[in-house]
């Protein structure tokens, strides 16, 4: 554990045990200790994973993950340039999953959706991120405030949210948090060995490598390194001093070429810069509240979505009882500035926050990377607020058990209730708000926080009812084209709504699904001329708040159906 002098943050350095086990204690001490550690984060890791498994099938492909899908069918065919936007790691994983699902399910007879096969490597590594968090902040602070930020990960509903999505962030934030703890500890033992000092800093490497295999966001390298520049983690006193040499950079570019050999082909670079430069986008807009926002990388800073976008949702999606300790972790945080633990919190949470804040183009999924540096300020001010009750505790009544008390009521508080309100929200954690938020869920962030959950049932009610060769109107032919296709229904007619050259059918057997999530500067007049006109003849609810919509554009008055009667505000 570390000394008070280092709490306190009279020390400029993190002295080299901080995150270890004091070298007075006996060596079966350390072993239990060890043994310890391991079973609670192991626990952690389970859990977590039950939380984040729970349901999985039952959520219908977002468009997003269609992609995901269509790319890996397209690498079974020898074609690596689908979704060329994004690194192939997690494609590759979701290809492995997808085919080990289709063999477990050959052998046994039993059914793992095409969902839950395509989700399952975000949901694994998802879970096993507790393990590197609890790494990183040991490191940083103590083994108890790493207990506590992994606790806050396993079990934190905004964590699981992002952590089922078949997208790349999950596997960017495990690799970066391995790589920011590797390069930490790297440091801090160079001193005293520098071949493992040596060999901790090429791990780090190969993680940062990973973590761009996994993502194409290079800065968070960039800010490791200038956190570094500016804060002494070895001690003034260390010698021989730690140098970056270029062999890091080497290693990096090694692992990021290994792990995604489809960037050196050309065709993927020409897709890239079509990408960049937006000219691939076939619609524009984000509903917040009832205004729509422009959300492209070119409308930065002012011209895209508010810059409030993503405090509005710390304030609302996050559990109070967590942000209410992140509160007093920060404050905490800044009267300690001095500390390298504390300076980290704050420097990743403020290049963090003020960069994305300004990007005109904004996603809740993106908030996952986020989560670790939150969380971390919540452990700090948890372990505060423990040291707080535990002496006012012995005030009351003197003896060894204060501090274990108020580790229970916090365990309670913080863990036990905010895990229980996640389980009870399964599996449409997205649609979670806090006291604060209450009533206003799917309102200011509707297509993050329903990304098309609700549309295979729109389709399949589609799929039963129309007469063959029927038109269906949606913004997600991806998901259309595959749940239609499962459903034998291949003779369906798919339209794009937001498709310049589209015209809203007049007559005949045709059908409109709508999801207010996808509502678009391309598309708001048709979809208002949709309401107007056809008839409503199927409302998905999910916990009572319309998910997606079928207008019939011939359909009897008579067949019409209420909406879900959504509360808003």
């Amino acid at each position: 554990m570390k000394s008070e002098a280092a709490i306190s943050g009279q020390s400029s350095a993190i002295p080299l045990s901080s995150a270890a086990i004091p070298v007075s204690r006996s060596r079966a001490t350390r072993w239990s200790w060890g043994m310890t550690t391991v079973a609670v984060i192991g626990l952690m890791t389970v859990m977590g994973l039950g939380l984040r498994a729970a349901g999985l099938g039952r959520l219908g492909f977002a468009e997003d993950e269609i992609n995901k899908l269509e790319a890996v069918r397209a690498y079974d065919r020898g074609d690596f340039t689908a979704n060329a936007e994004h690194p192939m790691l997690v494609k590759a994983l979701i290809d492995v999953s997808m085919r080990g699902a289709r063999a477990w399910n050959s052998i046994t007879g039993l059914a793992i959706s095409d969902e839950a096969a395509l989700r399952f490597p975000s949901v694994l590594f998802g879970a096993l991120t507790a393990i590197p968090l609890f790494l990183l902040t040991a490191a940083l602070f103590d083994s108890a405030t790493g207990f506590w930020a992994a606790a806050f990960w396993s079990f934190g509903v905004n964590a699981i949210t992002y952590n089922r999505i078949g997208k790349e962030d999950t596997l960017m934030v495990f690799f970066m948090l391995f790589a920011f703890y590797l390069f930490l500890q790297g440091k801090q033992r160079y001193a005293q060995n520098q071949k493992l000092g040596n060999r901790l800093r090429n791990l780090s490497g190969v993680s940062f490598g990973l973590m761009m295999a996994s993502k194409y966001f290079p800065h968070y390298l960039g800010l490791n390194m200038v956190y570094h520049h500016f804060f002494d983690v070895q001690g003034p006193s260390a010698k021989p001093r730690w140098q970056t040499p270029l062999s890091f950079f080497l290693i990096i570019g090694a692992a990021l070429v290994l792990a995604n050999p489809v960037m050196l082909l050309p065709g993927v670079w020409n897709y890239l810069n079509a990408y960049s430069g937006e000219k691939l986008l076939t619609h524009t807009g984000y509903l917040m509240g009832n205004q729509l926002y422009k959300n492209r990388m070119s409308n930065s800073p002012f011209g895209g979505l508010p810059v409030y976008f993503y405090l509005l949702f710390l304030t609302i999606k996050v559990p109070i009882a967590v942000t209410s300790t992140f509160l007093v972790g920060l404050f905490v945080s800044l009267r300690r500035w001095r500390h390298p633990g504390n300076a980290f919190v704050l420097f990743m949470l403020l290049f963090w926050i003020v960069p994305y804040s300004l990007v005109g183009a904004k996603w809740l999924r993106y908030t996952l990377s986020l989560m670790p540096f939150v969380y971390m300020g919540a452990a700090i001010g948890t372990m505060t607020l423990i040291r707080r009750t535990a002496a006012w505790l012995e005030e009351l009544q003197p003896g060894p058990t204060a501090f274990r008390t108020a580790t229970a009521i916090m365990v309670l508080i913080l863990v036990v209730w905010p895990a229980w309100t996640a389980y009870a929200v399964a599996p449409h954690y997205a649609l979670y708000t806090n006291a604060i938020g209450s009533g206003y869920a799917t309102y200011f962030f509707p297509h993050d926080e329903f990304y098309d959950d609700g549309l295979n049932d729109a389709i399949r009610f589609v799929c039963e009812r129309a007469p063959r060769n029927a038109t269906i109107v949606t913004e997600t032919p991806g998901a259309v084209r595959y749940y239609t296709e499962k459903l034998g229904r291949t003779d369906l007619q798919s339209r794009i709504m937001s498709d310049p050259k589209f015209n809203m059918p007049e007559q005949g057997p045709a059908y409109v699904i709508l999801q207010r999530g996808r509502t678009y500067f391309e598309n708001q007049n048709e979809m208002k001329e949709v309401r107007d006109r056809f008839t409503l003849v199927y409302a998905g609810c999910i916990a009572g708040h319309t998910a997606a919509e079928v207008y019939a554009v011939s359909a009897n008055p008579s067949e019409a159906v209420k909406p879900c009667g959504d509360a808003r505000p």
